[in-house]
Formats: structure tokens, sequence, C-alpha cells
């Protein structure tokens, strides 16, 4: 399988993000980072991972409802979240705005679930072992991708 070049430089952003995934953001690079809250891991109509949510301070959406690009990793009790594009600071998820609303509501809505979000065409996730499932399969994919795309490439040398 050989890659266009368009292909070949999506697949090396993509490695770029999950080797920074896998080192972890660094206290700096987190502080940087735009701020996504009311957020929630859903699967786009295309089948890509992505977060939506509200983002504060991104460099070229600046303060917007958004989907992200794909998702690479994710560590919500840590913080983060790595997309192909950049790094995320996580705020609130919509989760717990969920369960804030739904406790406000003065033990009207006792059932759990009773308030739920979600965006239009988009499949939330909402067991975090799948996500992490899912997750894992997309770098392993994207790894043979590119493992056949060099190969390709030496061939043809």
């Amino acid at each position: 399988m050989k890659l266009s070049p368009s292909d070949r430089e999506w697949f090396d952003k993509v490695l770029r993000a999950i080797a920074a995934a896998e080192a972890g953001p660094s206290e700096e690079v987190l502080a940087q980072a735009p701020i996504l809250s009311d957020w929630k891991a859903a699967i786009s109509p295309g089948g890509h991972v992505m977060l939506w949510g509200e983002v504060v301070d991104h460099p070229l959406l600046g303060n917007a409802s958004i989907h992200t690009s794909q998702l690479i990793a994710i560590d919500p009790e840590a913080g983060w979240a790595r997309t192909a594009s950049r790094w995320y600071r996580l705020g609130r998820s919509i989760d717990a705005l969920e369960a804030e609303l739904a406790e406000s509501m003065n033990g009207k809505a006792k059932v759990a679930g009773s308030v739920q979000l979600a965006l239009p065409g988009f499949a939330n996730i909402d067991d975090p072992k799948l996500l992490q499932k899912l997750l894992a399969t997309y770098i392993a994919r994207v790894r043979g991708i590119d493992a056949a795309d060099r190969a390709a490439s030496k061939e043809e040398e």
C-alpha cells in the first residue's frame, strides 16, 4: 500500500501526536493548551473518535462549541486529551453537567441518565473502557498502515 503525499502528511502528523501522547504532556504544554469544558467523547458520522464541547482559547477557533480532530489519547483524571492536532486541558465533562442539571431539578429527575446531552449525528461514547479500546485500535491501525506504506516505498527504490 502506497499512501498519497497528502495521506502520508496526515499519517506523519498522527504518528507525532501518538508519540506525544505516549510521552505525556509537560506542565508547560498543558498550561498553553486550550480548555475543553462540557466535553464528551463521541464517534463522528465518518467513524472518527473525537471530543465535542466548549473550547476556550483555541488558537484557531477562539471560544466556541467544537468537535475536535481525531482523538488519540485521553486521561480525564489527569485533565488532558491529545488529538491529532493538539493538546487540550479538560474541564468539566458533559456527564458532570448532566448530573448537575438532574440534581438541580429537585429530585424530579432521580433516574440516572434522565438528562442526556448529545451532538446531532454523533454517537456518544459512555463507556471509558470502550473509549480506550477504540483509541488503541486506531493507533494500531495507523501504525499498520504506516508500516505498509514504508515497506511499499522501499520496494519502489
